[in-house]
């Protein structure tokens, strides 16, 4: 272990840990906006410089290794004027317009600009970046809201791989682009949301989270992602009963903050009006069942190319359509054997519920055939 001390207080670290991680794990705030803590450090927006003893000038937190003996000052009248010029020089090409921003309240910048008194900017405003992006279906990219943390370009390289945007440009006119600046579409990206998750500003929205409610009004649910069966956990930001964004956090065992497209964007069939709630049975089986009086006959057309409506099922309670599938599974394996018989099970349910399917195939009805959506 590292002894150190942080604004006189002695900590230890495990050797490796940076400066800016060992004040964050103790308690102790550094401004940051650049720094993420699954990234590699990037030392870009200088807002986490501390004072080093017996060194003259002070080092950004982030890139700076602890040391046996260091002694570091976080908070001084030197480094909070250099924060201020910092932030004064963000919001200097960065719209305040906080009172109608979708990340009201959640916005790094915002807490820094509160945090230190700049409430505008003493240089000349111009925004250097103008461009709005809506060419997919999942976010939004408004590029005035930008900062160049670079939080996304590096998510994507470091955790996802895709290496779909980079920094283009140099000076006023840079900006996060895809090669060419292509639509995100024809470029590379998976659409993942990675970036969107580790934004700190409002420069990636997820588009069902724009213009629908402050931070603070919506209702935050964790759970397990159903999608597969790696257990990634998932947080539902929800508004009145409906579900505006899903994200990842970082007590998330599996996968920390970062999701797949089917996680993050991939839920939107919880408010379908379509979305079965209760079990159906096809109206000519009902009928042959007793469960109806009326008649009913199948289109002539094939299943498979017209659609059967709801109007041609009848809603059953789940101990009455469990009873229908045993018993139409048990005629067809007297009728024609077992092996007329195939189960596929789902990488939706957990590993118990697979597992007793397929013994379910392979004891109590005798058949292997059986697979798997996933077939891992």
């Amino acid at each position: 272990m590292i002894s150190l001390t942080l604004d006189g207080r002695a900590i230890q670290v495990q050797p490796g840990t940076n400066v800016l991680q060992a004040a964050l794990s103790n308690g102790i705030h550094i401004p940051h906006l650049c720094h993420h803590p699954d990234l590699r450090p990037s030392g870009g927006c200088r807002l986490c410089m501390v004072e080093i003893g017996g060194r003259p000038n002070p080092a950004a937190a982030c890139g700076l290794l602890a040391e046996e003996g260091m002694a570091v000052t976080t908070q001084s009248e030197r480094l909070t004027e250099m924060r201020r010029e910092i932030i004064d020089l963000f919001v200097s090409d960065h719209p305040l317009r906080c009172v109608t921003c979708d990340k009201n309240g959640v916005c790094a910048l915002q807490r820094y600009a509160y945090d230190y008194g700049i409430s505008e900017t003493s240089f000349d405003f111009e925004l250097s970046r103008t461009l709005y992006q809506d060419d997919n279906p999942m976010f939004v990219r408004d590029h005035q809201y930008c900062i160049l943390c670079g939080r996304c370009t590096r998510v994507c390289d470091e955790i996802v791989g895709a290496n779909a945007i980079e920094i283009s440009g140099r000076g006023f006119v840079s900006h996060v682009a895809t090669p060419f600046d292509w639509a995100m579409s024809d470029s590379t990206c998976v659409f993942c949301g990675n970036c969107v998750q580790v934004c700190p500003v409002a420069a990636l929205m997820p588009r069902g989270r724009i213009g629908m409610g402050r931070e603070w009004e919506l209702e935050h649910v964790r759970t397990i992602c159903g999608y597969c069966g790696v257990g990634c956990g998932i947080d539902y930001a929800a508004k009145d009963g409906k579900i505006l964004y899903a994200q990842g956090f970082p007590e998330a065992v599996v996968n920390g903050e970062f999701l797949c497209v089917k996680g993050r964007f991939g839920w939107d069939f919880v408010g379908n009006p379509e979305r079965l709630t209760r079990p159906l049975v096809r109206r000519d089986l009902a009928h042959r069942l007793g469960l109806i009086d009326d008649p009913f006959s199948l289109p002539e057309e094939s299943v498979f190319t017209s659609r059967i409506g709801v109007e041609n099922f009848v809603p059953v309670d789940w101990e009455t359509a469990v009873d229908i599938v045993a018993g139409q599974l048990l005629g067809t394996v007297e009728a024609h054997g077992p092996d007329a018989v195939a189960g596929l099970t789902s990488a939706r349910c957990t590993n118990e519920d697979n597992y007793l399917f397929q013994k379910l195939m392979r004891v109590g009805i005798g058949t292997n055939n059986i697979d798997h959506c996933a077939r891992l």
